[in-house]
C-alpha cells in the first residue's frame, strides 16, 4: 500500500469510528492523545510518593512509549513546532462555585451523554526535555480508543499539528494524516482496572477514580491525575461529570475565566495544585455543555531546565462535539 492509500485508509477508519458525529465530507476529527508522557509523569511521581499504581498503566503507557519511539524516527528533522506551547489566557472570571453550579446544571439537562462508553477520542502533548534542554521533538498526538466488555479493542495513535501559533498566539491543533500507531488487542489483552461501566453515582465514580490509583483521601491534584487517567479509558455519561465537578468544587479552585483552547472551543478554566510539585493543574470546562473538556499543567516553580510559567502537558477530549 502506497503512502497517499494508507493516508485514506486512515481518514476512513478515522471518520467511521463517529460516524454520527461527522461530516462525510470532513478532515478526520481532532481526537486527542496525552496518554504517553503524562502516564510516564505519573508514574515517576507515584515513585516519590510511594504509590502503587493499576498495573493496565503501566501496559498502557508501554504501548505509547513505542509510538514515541516510532515517531522519532519518523521525523527526519524537527517538525515546526515551538518547544513549549503558549498558555492559555483567560478572562472576566466568575466565583467558582458559580462556574461549578452552572456545569452542573447543564449535565442535567436532557440531550447529552446518558451511559459511559468504552471509547475515548483526545488530543495531547506533552513536554520533552533531553540533557536538561527542551527538545523542539514533541508533536501533539491524536488518539481514538476503542475497547470492548471482552477487553479487546484497537488504539490508533496519529501524529498532530498546531496551526498559527506564534510566541503570543495559542496555535490550534489538527490532525494530520501520519499514523504513528495502530494497536490491536484480542480478547483479555486490553488492561483496564474492570471492563465494567462505572456506576452512576458519587459512590460509583469514587470507586472509578479509586481503581486507577487515588488514594483514599485524595489531594486536588490527585483527584485531577485521577480524572485524567479514567477519562483516558472512558467517555463517561453527563452525571458521572457532574460527580467529578462536585468533586473537584470540595478543594477550592480558582477560577480563571474564559478561554479558547487548543481546539478552538470556548472554555472556562478552574485551576488547582498539582500533583506534581511546583506545577498547577487547570480543568477546563465547556460552557456549551458543563462538561470537562481538557486538563492543562503548567509549572510554577523552575525544575529540570524547565522555567516556571511552562506548560509541561495538557490533555483534550470530546473533540468531535463542538466548535468555537
Amino acid at each position: 500500500m502506497s503512502r497517499d492509500q494508507e493516508a485514506d485508509a486512515t481518514t476512513r477508519w478515522l471518520r467511521e469510528q463517529d460516524t454520527a458525529r461527522t461530516p462525510v465530507d470532513a478532515e478526520p476529527p481532532a481526537f486527542l492523545f496525552a496518554l504517553g508522557d503524562r502516564l510516564e509523569r505519573e508514574r515517576t511521581a507515584a515513585k516519590r510518593a510511594k504509590r502503587v499504581r493499576a498495573t493496565w498503566a503501566v501496559s498502557l503507557a508501554s504501548l505509547v512509549v513505542v509510538a514515541i519511539i516510532t515517531v522519532s524516527s519518523m521525523l527526519a528533522t524537527p517538525p515546526a513546532v515551538a518547544s513549549t506551547p503558549v498558555p492559555l489566557t483567560f478572562s472576566s472570571p466568575a466565583p467558582e462555585s458559580q462556574v461549578i453550579a452552572d456545569a452542573v446544571a447543564r449535565l442535567s439537562k436532557p440531550g447529552g451523554i446518558d451511559e459511559p462508553t468504552r471509547s475515548v477520542r483526545m488530543v495531547s502533548w506533552a513536554i520533552s526535555v533531553e540533557d536538561g534542554k527542551l527538545s523542539k521533538q514533541a508533536v501533539p498526538q491524536v488518539l481514538a480508543l476503542d475497547w470492548n466488555a471482552d477487553l479487546s479493542g484497537t488504539l490508533l495513535i496519529v501524529k498532530g499539528r498546531v496551526e498559527g501559533a506564534s510566541s503570543e498566539r495559542v496555535g490550534r491543533v489538527v490532525p494530520t494524516r501520519s499514523v504513528i500507531s495502530k494497536q490491536t488487542f484480542k480478547p483479555g489483552e486490553f488492561g483496564a482496572p474492570s471492563a465494567d461501566p462505572p456506576a452512576q453515582s458519587a459512590q460509583g465514580v469514587q470507586d472509578l477514580l479509586t481503581s486507577v490509583g487515588m488514594p483514599p483521601e485524595p489531594s486536588a491534584g490527585q483527584i485531577t491525575d485521577a480524572m485524567a487517567t479514567a477519562m483516558q479509558l472512558w467517555t463517561l455519561s453527563d452525571g458521572q461529570q457532574a460527580q467529578l465537578l462536585t468533586l473537584i468544587a470540595t478543594h477550592g479552585g480558582e477560577s480563571l475565566g474564559e478561554s479558547t483552547d487548543r481546539l478552538g472551543r470556548r472554555v472556562l478554566g478552574i485551576r488547582l495544585p498539582s500533583a506534581a510539585k511546583g506545577a498547577e493543574d487547570t480543568v477546563l470546562i465547556s460552557p456549551k455543555t458543563g462538561r470537562i473538556v481538557g486538563v492543562e499543567t503548567q509549572r510554577t516553580t523552575a525544575a529540570d531546565g524547565i522555567p516556571a510559567g511552562t506548560v509541561v502537558d495538557y490533555q483534550l477530549w470530546e473533540t468531535t462535539k463542538e466548535s468555537k
